[in-house]
């Protein structure tokens, strides 16, 4: 695996510090809310010209929750998970 470059490093120092503001601030998942959240999602991908470092593009969920949003893409779009790249 090759080393991240500085500049990625830096993005990624700062995305660890916001998914730690996001899960603090929402203990439940945002999609069922009952299971406890764990995963940060993106609402608009990084391969769509979503930010990792936008919070208002970031979501709390639980793992169940961020599979099916993965895993059933069709349905998350229409319930307002994902987005695509013309719907910024």
């Amino acid at each position: 695996m090759r080393p991240r470059s500085k500049k990625l490093a830096k993005i990624y120092i700062e995305r660890r510090k916001l998914v730690a503001k996001i899960l603090a601030r929402n203990p439940l998942c945002l999609r069922c809310k009952i299971s406890r959240s764990s995963e940060v999602h993106e609402i608009l991908s990084r391969a769509r010209g979503g930010s990792i470092l936008d919070e208002s593009n970031c979501v709390a969920l639980c793992h169940a929750c961020h599979f099916w949003i993965t895993t059933n893409p069709k349905e998350a779009h229409a319930q307002g998970w994902l987005k695509h790249s013309w719907e910024k």
